[in-house]
């Protein structure tokens, strides 16, 4: 099972839009996807049209409880969800650290029943997400492309270093991922900014501004539903082949990737290209 989770300190950018729709496509592609909503503000949830939980993340995190038990069906076959529950914000501010090694204790005993595990953090580098990137492997960090966004790119990076060297040494490099995108200059040079900071770890797959996300959202229905054959679900489509695709090659070295990352880094942009060109 891949362990995923989707972090950004800044509410705006795209966190629990990625995160649904990356679920959406996964179980479109008939494989199973289980995504946890560890936001209190249950915004995940309530797009997939589950109401809020009771205690059961509660007791999940300072007790025993199988979070797995608390996975419910949704309307696309293959996709669940745990709910959150508005106790996690009590919790996590009663509980502080000790949040953090529940929510990595619960992730970490969840059975491999799922092809993909995705958790949707808050919009924080809060207790809550600390303890999920203790637990998983991989990390996205959507962001919107303007200028204001990049400082939290940069601290959710910085934590992350600090996770890896002291807490979690199996966690992965994150896949950056320009969301919001629009036709304007400033988007076009916040992106090239992204590129020259980040290199490879910024995906070439990019998330193009849409109503149809909103509308999406609205519908209680992940995008590729809503709407296939909207622009959002190609990118979102293209986002995923990437994702895959990374699982092939080992982390490449800072110093502008191995030879097989750059070919693969070439062969997803001109895909990219030609479905959007069609």
């Amino acid at each position: 099972m891949r362990t995923i989770a989707v972090v950004n300190r800044k509410g705006g950018s795209g966190k629990t839009t990625t995160a649904v729709s990356l679920a959406g496509v996964l179980a479109e592609r008939g494989l199973t996807a289980l995504l946890i909503d560890l936001d209190p503000q249950a915004s995940a949830s309530a797009w997939l049209g589950e109401a809020p939980g009771d205690r059961g993340l509660f007791d999940a995190f300072v007790g025993t409880r199988d979070i797995g038990g608390l996975a419910t069906r949704t309307k696309v076959p293959g996709l669940d969800v745990v709910p959150s529950s508005p106790w996690l914000l009590t919790a996590e501010q009663t509980l502080k650290g000790d949040m953090s090694v529940g929510v990595f204790r619960a992730l970490d005993r969840l059975r491999p029943d799922w092809d993909f595990l995705i958790v949707d953090c808050p919009p924080s580098l809060s207790y809550l997400a600390v303890g999920a990137l203790m637990a998983v492997r991989e990390v996205i960090i959507p962001v919107e492309t303007h200028s204001i966004a990049l400082p939290g790119v940069a601290a959710v990076v910085r934590e992350m270093a600090r996770i890896q060297s002291d807490l979690n040494p199996h966690l992965r490099s994150p896949m950056i991922v320009a969301c919001r995108l629009n036709r304007t200059v400033h988007a076009r040079r916040v992106v090239e900014e992204l590129d020259r900071v980040y290199g490879w770890r910024l995906a070439r797959a990019t998330i193009r501004e849409s109503i149809r996300l909103a509308e999406a959202e609205a519908a209680r229905m992940p995008i590729t539903t809503y709407a296939p054959d909207s622009g959002a679900s190609v990118d979102y489509r293209l986002l995923v082949d990437e994702l895959i695709a990374r699982e092939e090659i080992a982390d490449p070295s800072p110093h502008g990737g191995s030879r097989l990352h750059r070919l693969l880094t070439r062969s997803l942009r001109f895909a990219a290209f030609k479905r959007r060109a069609v």
